[in-house]
């Protein structure tokens, strides 16, 4: 009975109107009829004279988030960094709209520097994808670069800065030693950043043993470590107590 009301309403109202405009706004009104008498939860709809319809519980039409793409970090700094040697840190991609986004591509410019992971894959909303972008530094002085994430979400090229400062290799190291896992464990991984919250694997190779000297310190700096177990199923435990080394100005 609703329905067939409304639709006798639109064909008087309309008489002076477009057949096509008669056409849009009947199947609106009788399309939120049937979708009133469905979901009572929905209490208007509305059609916008250009020909989209929506429902809010406003009455002034549902307003869809887009998908948007919200990096843990505006930019990424490597601090100083030997030269002859390489290091990674990870950046967190979250959808932070309300649609799916889809990444097309994942770059960066400046020399030494290079990104893996993110491309060509889909973000639900509150999903999150990590990318590593990665520095070897091969000469002395200030690399400046741009990681550039290309998608679909409303700002479809997010930009990330990216810094990092080659500096001469210096005669000082930094040797670490553990007591070994309780459990069993084919490895260990080292961990290394410039403070306990931002931490990065200083390679992704499994060390067998219970040492690591760490050679690609650079004079003056502190750094932060933590080393974490890895089973057979390459499940890392949680990070031990990080430890801070400060190395010695010369």
């Amino acid at each position: 009975m609703r329905v067939s009301e409304t639709s006798t309403y639109v064909s008087r109202s309309a008489h002076n109107r477009k057949p096509s405009q008669i056409l849009f706004s009947s199947f609106v009104r009788v399309f939120c009829a049937l979708v009133a008498a469905g979901l009572p939860t929905l209490i208007g709809c509305a059609a916008s004279p250009g020909g989209s319809v929506g429902s809010s519980r406003g009455g002034d039409g549902v307003h869809f988030s887009l998908g948007m793409l919200t990096p843990s970090s505006p930019n990424v700094s490597f601090g100083k960094v030997t030269i002859g040697t390489s290091t990674a840190q990870l950046v967190s991609l979250k959808n932070t709209g309300g649609t799916n986004v889809r990444i097309s591509s994942v770059s960066v410019s400046g020399d030494g520097f290079s990104v893996s992971g993110g491309s060509n894959m889909t973000l639900t909303p509150d999903q999150s994808v990590t990318i590593s972008v990665n520095f070897s530094a091969a000469g002395e002085g200030l690399a400046q670069g741009t990681v550039s994430v290309s998608s679909n979400a409303s700002n479809n090229l997010l930009t990330i800065d990216v810094t990092a400062t080659g500096v001469q290799a210096t005669k000082h190291s930094v040797t670490l030693s553990w007591q070994p896992s309780t459990s069993i464990v084919t490895g260990y991984f080292v961990y290394r950043g410039p403070s306990a919250s931002s931490l990065s694997k200083l390679t992704n190779r499994v060390e067998k043993s219970i040492s690591y000297t760490d050679r690609s310190v650079a004079t003056g700096e502190t750094y932060v470590y933590a080393v974490t177990s890895v089973d057979s199923k390459s499940t890392e435990s949680e990070g031990s107590d990080p430890v801070t080394v400060t190395i010695p100005a010369d």
